[in-house]
């Protein structure tokens, strides 16, 4: 059975699990953590997201992440992949790292964020690792009570201007909810999501999250049309990125027409690699560079958007 897609809106919450696959180790010291979240962070900065909340356990994590306009496939696909190919060199392994597709449920913020943070910053305690939330030094919880230590990376005023109006005031609220009892039910409810699967919210929420979702779906846009637009920005010849040219400006444009099918349409890194007459390894390689000169290069990140903004232009 195909798998349904995912709701996307601009703005939309999710709860994220990502697991090791079989249950094994996605974290042997604090080396691979750090390594991961400056994966996550570069994610963040190139598809426009806010990481509100994260707790990284041994064997998976769980994150709290606001979407624009990119949906939220497209930072798990990249982190999963790049992620996975620094660990495997690392501890010279192969296969997958991660248990199959990760989990993401839709969140009602003024129903349902706080608890959800709530869930996330207490995992460490139901997993009988600590007693304490502060005592688990991979998470977010200890951030949300010294806001003034908190790195760039994480976002955390969406869900802390819910507890209250300033920040004295939000982090009272907090402590004070973080100390409410959990009913095994509603911890149920808050794992696997509402009735309608994976959206947590009531039924006015639910309906207003489908509708909102109507027309945000990834762009048909072929890969000849792709072509020749990055061909235009980069002022050469299509057929260039298309031969065997080694070209520093073809083998560029080539890395963004990756990035861009992979982020922006429905075509797969694989069928560029195709496309493009390329091993999926190198494509997989120049992307992953590319990425790090967006978070670099301000030129390069303008470029992009202004691709991507064609893009949506052509596809409405």
């Amino acid at each position: 059975m195909a798998r349904k897609p995912r709701i996307h809106y601009p703005g939309a919450f999710y709860h994220v699990m990502l697991r090791g696959n079989a249950k094994q180790p996605i974290f042997y010291d604090k080396e691979d953590i750090r390594r991961f979240e400056e994966i996550l962070n570069q994610g963040l900065e190139t598809h426009n997201l806010r990481l509100c909340a994260y707790c990284w356990m041994k064997n998976h994590v769980h994150m709290a992440l606001q979407v624009s306009n990119v949906p939220l496939s497209k930072i798990m696909q990249s982190l999963s992949q790049r992620y996975t190919g620094w660990f495997n060199h690392r501890y010279d392994r192969v296969g997958h790292l991660f248990q199959g597709r990760f989990r993401a449920i839709l969140v009602d913020r003024e129903g349902y964020l706080r608890e959800i943070i709530r869930y996330i910053h207490l995992n460490p305690v139901r997993a009988e690792i600590v007693t304490d939330p502060l005592d688990y030094p991979e998470s977010s919880h200890r951030l949300y009570l010294t806001p003034d230590k908190i790195p760039h990376w994480l976002s955390i005023d969406p869900v802390f201007n819910l507890f209250g109006q300033t920040v004295e005031a939000a982090q009272i609220g907090y402590r004070h909810f973080m100390g409410q009892p959990v009913e095994a039910e509603h911890l149920e409810l808050l794992r696997k999501g509402g009735t309608q699967g994976h959206i947590l919210g009531d039924d006015d929420f639910v309906q207003k999250a489908l509708n909102q979702s109507g027309g945000q779906s990834a762009s048909n846009i072929s890969l000849d049309t792709l072509t020749v637009l990055v061909a235009e920005k980069y002022n050469i010849f299509h057929q260039n990125i298309l031969n065997k040219s080694r070209n520093r400006s073809a083998a560029e444009a080539r890395a963004v027409i990756a990035l861009l099918a992979v982020d922006c349409t429905r075509h797969t890194l694989k069928e560029v690699s195709t496309y493009l007459g390329r091993e999926i390894s190198t494509m997989s390689k120049q992307v992953a560079k590319l990425r790090d000169k967006i978070t670099k290069f301000s030129a390069v990140k303008e470029k992009i958007e202004r691709l991507i903004e064609e893009i949506t232009t052509i596809s409405q």
